[in-house]
């Protein structure tokens, strides 16, 4: 081995060019000192942190010496013992280092049977960052390795398998070092959280296969109610079977006729709020030309119509004037097509512009009723199946397509706001990816050069967030002057929005505050909260009492 290292060994300017490298690349550039005098050159040349080979775990001296430079450090633990293992971590604490240890074989190479994976959960005991360097074949092992919790991955890289050297035939080529990282990414996505969120699509199948309590005779109001009276069928839309001991034996706290399902308001689970003096903000709910109705009896100050294509055919002839400020959202749906108006297909964003305009159309037709100029709420679209696509382009299509509408129609009397849009969107009972107007920066420089005020949507916020990983209180901050209306919902993971509050991953108690002295209108976007006469959207209401006004 020893000739061999010696026919390969960098020389000092070689690892300069490397470092410049990893600059131009902007990568972290970390490296192996195996004496004191290596270690001196490399804190000198500027190593983003450094790595203590398995073979030097033991070495004292060069982790003693290593410290001192208040760097980064990851430790291999391979051919050690587990007394030494500790005693490498004492000697490490005792000298305030920033270290992560790596769980490691040093055999080339080593099959499954001997990797011992659990070990990193041992080695996490010691309550710091914990990872595998992996001398295996292939990339299982070190994909088992990061779902089991390792935050750092090793692995060796190469361009020829069969050259010479013993690390060579253990390492990856480019291609599997690609395929590496997708899987670990996917399996982290996969591992998810100890919480437990019905997805939209076991909501639809629970509704479609599961089955409700159903009332097998009609059933007076304050009657009492037996087990005979009490059937079970499909579809999955009113109380589960489990909850038949609670509607046996109660009493009827309604008229129920055969064939209706029992709901929660049967067992006393509906909670009813009086919201008419509960806000001094401007808030209200989301209602649809077909019940509308149901929602006023709240009182709300603001409604807003979430508009489908074939609403436009529909009359809208009140018998009187409302209280309240109307808000209509553009539809998402252009019959089989999306509304776009980023699209690159000139037909797709020339239509999306249309169906903006048609929705201004009808909320000057409609405003009549209602007090205060309409808002409008127009999703800019940008999605695609599985491309990316340039923000700049989208962007550019964006400013012209409002130039466009502009020109169309007088907008001094309504207002316009495009809405923050979620990294992956549900379209056609699909996953789709955004590609614009999801950055606060990107959106704030958009707003600024078009003078356009948003629809701010904390849940599509969130899962932004998550996905880049980035803080939400900075993004509402930097958005909330550039806000008109709000659209409130908790959120889950990377694409549960709409998530009733509470249910989703969002820090609540931290977020909600920074909307207390908001003064435009806002209303809570629960999916699927207009059932039940918008039960949804009164529990939402409930718990928003707690911070709005």
């Amino acid at each position: 081995m020893i000739p061999l290292l010696k026919r390969v060994e960098l020389s000092e300017d070689a690892f300069r060019r490397l470092k410049k490298k990893a600059i131009n690349l902007g990568m972290d550039f970390i490296c192996t000192p195996f004496d004191t005098k290596s270690a001196d050159f490399l804190n000198d040349l500027g190593v983003d942190a450094f790595k203590i080979a398995s073979a030097d775990l033991t070495n004292s001296i060069l982790i003693e010496h290593v410290c001192r430079f208040g760097k980064p450090i990851l430790v291999s633990t391979g051919m050690s013992t587990w007394a030494e293992i500790e005693h490498a971590v004492k000697i490490l604490q005792e000298n305030d280092a920033h270290f992560a240890l790596l769980h490691c074989r040093s055999v080339y190479p080593v099959w499954p049977r001997e990797v011992n994976l659990r070990m990193i959960n041992r080695l996490k005991r010691f309550g710091i960052p914990v990872g595998y360097s992996g001398h295996e074949l292939g990339i299982t092992v070190s994909l088992v390795a990061a779902s089991m919790g390792g935050s750092i991955i090793e692995k060796h890289l190469t361009l020829d398998k069969t050259q010479e050297g013993p690390d060579h035939k253990v390492s990856l080529e480019p291609y599997e070092f690609k395929r590496l990282v997708r899987d670990i990414r996917i399996a982290d996505q996969a591992s998810g959280r100890e919480k437990r969120v019905m997805l939209r699509g076991e909501v639809l199948n629970r509704e479609l296969f599961g089955k409700s309590l159903i009332a097998a005779t009609n059933i007076s109001k304050g009657g009492l109610i037996t087990r005979d009276m009490i059937d079970v069928k499909g579809p999955g839309k009113g109380l589960a079977p489990i909850h038949i001991e609670k509607v046996a034996g109660s009493l009827a706290v309604r008229e129920i006729k055969k064939g209706d399902f029992f709901t929660e308001e049967d067992i006393g689970l509906a909670q009813e709020y009086d919201f008419t003096n509960t806000f001094e903000s401007k808030w209200g709910l989301i209602a649809r030309f077909s019940d509308y109705e149901e929602m006023l009896e709240y009182h709300p100050k603001v409604l807003e119509f979430h508009l489908a294509e074939q609403d436009f055919g529909l009359p809208f002839m009140p018998k009187h004037k409302f209280d309240m400020q109307l808000v209509v959202h553009v539809p998402e749906y252009m019959g089989e097509r999306l509304l776009d108006l980023c699209s690159m297909d000139e037909d797709i964003r020339k239509e999306s512009v249309d169906m903006v305009l048609k929705t201004i159309t009808l909320s000057k037709r409609i405003e009549e009723f209602f007090k205060g100029s309409p808002k409008i709420i127009a999703h800019p679209g940008a999605m695609s199946m599985k491309q990316k696509l340039s923000s700049e382009a989208l962007a550019r299509n964006l400013a012209k397509s409002l130039a466009e509408i502009r020109a169309a129609v007088d907008c001094t009397d309504i207002e316009l706001l495009f809405e923050n849009l979620p990294p992956y969107p549900w379209y056609f009972g699909g996953q789709w990816k955004g590609n614009f107007f999801m950055d606060a920066l990107e959106i704030r420089e958009f707003c600024t050069s078009t003078d356009m005020r948003i629809c701010f949507d904390l849940s599509h916020a969130a899962l932004y967030c998550n996905a880049k990983e980035k803080e939400l209180t900075e993004y509402v901050k930097l958005l909330l002057p550039l806000t008109s209306h709000l659209h409130l919902a908790d959120a889950y993971g990377l694409d549960g929005e709409g998530v009733q509050f509470g249910e989703g991953d969002i820090d609540l108690k931290k977020i909600l505050p920074l909307f207390r002295e908001f003064k435009g209108t806002w209303v809570p976007e629960i999916w699927r909260g207009h059932l039940d006469r918008g039960r949804g959207f009164r529990k939402a209401l409930a718990f928003l009492s707690k911070y709005m006004d």
